[in-house]
């Protein structure tokens, strides 16, 4: 026995020998792999995860190739989804938004609106339209025009009318399409020490006219009938040198009411108590406000010189 363990112990002494320095080796390959994966997660905290090695293969899945992300692949940010997001907030989808009437377009008929007497209710506005031969007449709404169409609307600067279930405008000229700015033309001055002509007596004052009979009828008609003004006379835009001078009169249907007023067919109303004639329409105006006038102020251009006439409207002068 004693002889065997000789024999043995430097056998025994050798193994373990080799297993503390198999254990050393194994200890010290530890401590460096695990030192290389602490670097790899220090570096990959610091700086982002680390290219992949070039060199090493993955190995082949046993079972069948399913797409699957790589982590260590940056893939580029999907702007899809971030516009979903709605960051900003979400527009609210708008209100429908009403489209604009389609205008109406002008009626070809051939009637011309003169004036417009537009008073509230629209039931008692006043339309002066001419048809094709110059006619004009005075129309409310609800009236049959010349050609077979209705008046369905009277409005500032225009009126609308119906015609085979179609609906037209027929606007109002404006007033630089009937007056042209023309330039002043500059009278020479008389000569010192000659004085001018002075006009005619006649001419300067101012003829008084009995008119209550003539405006007894028509203040008892025009209320119910607009063309009861064109019993007297019928009247048209005069234009003198491209500017809107005044009204020119025509015999009426009754002709001798005319002539009883102390007026010509040819005359221009140029004035109408002090106020100058300006435009079409408010000369319209005025001569439908005189009817319930006591006595009424105007000047007719007659033979190139204005006359001065005064119609009493309550009874004859005193």
């Amino acid at each position: 026995m004693p002889a065997l363990e000789n024999r043995l112990s430097p056998t025994l002494f050798r193994a373990e020998l080799w297993l503390r320095l198999a254990v050393e080796v194994v200890s010290v390959v530890l401590v460096i792999a695990l030192a290389r994966v602490l670097a790899g997660l220090t570096l990959a905290l610091l700086v982002g995860p680390s290219p992949p090695t070039v060199g090493m293969t993955a190995p082949a899945p046993s079972g069948p190739v399913v797409d699957r992300p790589n982590p260590d692949v940056q893939l580029p940010p999907d702007y899809a989804v971030i516009g979903a997001w709605h960051l900003f907030g979400q527009v609210e989808a708008g209100r429908p938004i009403a489209t604009a009437p389609a205008p109406l377009p002008v009626t070809p008929l051939n009637l011309r609106l003169v004036g417009v007497f537009f008073v509230e209710p629209g039931e008692r506005a006043l339309a002066l339209i001419a048809d094709g031969n110059s006619l004009e007449r005075g129309y409310r709404i609800g009236a049959l025009l010349p050609g077979g169409a209705r008046l369905e609307q009277i409005q500032h600067d225009r009126v609308i009318v119906s015609r085979n279930d179609r609906r037209e405008v027929l606007n109002l000229p404006k007033l630089e399409e009937i007056i042209r700015p023309v330039t002043p033309v500059l009278e020479p001055a008389p000569p010192v020490g000659i004085e001018p002509p002075s006009e005619p007596a006649s001419f300067q004052q101012s003829r008084v006219i009995d008119a209550s009979a003539v405006a007894e009828r028509l203040r008892g008609e025009a209320a119910v009938r607009p063309q009861a003004l064109e019993d007297i006379a019928f009247a048209s835009p005069y234009v003198q040198n491209g500017q809107f001078v005044g009204f020119r009169l025509r015999p009426g249907r009754d002709a001798q009411l005319l002539r009883q007023l102390g007026l010509n067919s040819g005359d221009v109303i140029t004035e109408i108590n002090g106020s100058r004639l300006n435009s079409p329409v408010q000369g319209l105006a005025m001569l439908q406000a005189v009817l319930n006038a006591d006595q009424v102020e105007v000047r007719v251009l007659r033979d190139g010189a204005e006359i001065p006439l005064t119609f009493s409207l309550a009874g004859s002068p005193q």
